[in-house]
């Protein structure tokens, strides 16, 4: 299985994949995005990943298809509803951690301009965010299922 992913260095979105990877035991190349690699995606961001079969684009779904290429590790969980627990969970980190994260972290790196209101609420958001994660996990080791998913 060839892949190469397309993304800028220390790209968080990039991460998802490459720990999918590594978890499912995948090689997976990473190159330099550029004005080639914008040109597969119909969005022109990264990361892109780049297959034998085609083109994924999105972070998260480019997670999932390295996270799906092997079924024996099962990182994707065992049953028709861990898959749907997995990726509820995939849904939650995007929307509810990553979210307010960015906007907490962006003016911070220089990629928008401080907004004292966005930044209190990215921080109120995120702890709250967390706090459910928290809860989730007391009584839990992993997030869906009894190993790494």
């Amino acid at each position: 299985m060839s892949l190469t992913l397309y993304t800028f260095p220390g790209n968080f979105r990039a991460f998802k994949a490459l720990i999918a990877a590594e978890y499912n035991g995948l090689e997976v190349e990473t190159a330099d995005f550029d004005a080639a690699a914008a040109a597969l995606s119909p969005l022109g961001k990264a990361p892109v990943l780049q297959t034998s079969q085609g083109v994924v684009f999105e972070s998260n779904a480019i997670a999932r298809y390295v996270a799906r290429a092997r079924r024996d590790t099962e990182l994707t969980g065992v049953t028709f509803i861990e898959t749907a627990q997995v990726d509820s969970w995939i849904d939650f980190s995007a929307h509810e951690l990553e979210l307010p994260s960015s906007i907490w972290t962006y003016p911070v790196l220089g990629y928008m301009p401080f907004n004292l209101d966005a930044y209190n609420k990215a921080q109120k958001d995120m702890a709250a965010a967390l706090k459910k994660l928290n809860d989730h996990l007391l009584l839990r080791t992993f997030l869906v299922g009894e190993k790494v998913s």
